[in-house]
């Protein structure tokens, strides 16, 4: 990979109030219960969820994307992150977040099995 596409990946800067982003390197915060996506200092993209480990549950609840960071595909990418811990934990995942009854809709085939009602 060259250094320029390297830093293309991982760089992310604000200007003029707006924020540019190409790195979406999501963290599952399991203090907060979030998958984060930090646009800035004080601003990040998230997905907020619930886990029932009894019953091998994750509910994925509301997803937030800043206005700053609108149409660059972030809520896509945190839901897919949330689908991917959810498989590795191998929990059944409950959808009651709009956004991401979206993408589990764009993307039925793949994710049928790990989804509830």
């Amino acid at each position: 990979m060259s250094c320029l596409l390297s830093a293309r990946l991982i760089a992310s800067r604000v200007s003029a109030g707006r924020v540019y982003c190409t790195a979406t390197t999501v963290k599952n915060d399991s203090k907060r219960k979030k998958f984060v996506i930090e646009l800035g200092k004080s601003n990040e993209a998230y997905l907020q969820y619930s886990e029932d480990r009894h019953y091998n549950l994750i509910k994925f609840e509301h997803t937030y994307v800043p206005d700053a960071g609108k149409g660059k595909g972030l809520g896509k990418k945190l839901v897919e992150s949330a689908f991917q811990y959810a498989i590795a934990q191998k929990l059944t995942v409950k959808l009651e977040c709009d956004f991401a009854v979206k993408y589990f809709k764009d993307n039925e085939a793949k994710y049928k099995a790990y989804v509830t009602k």
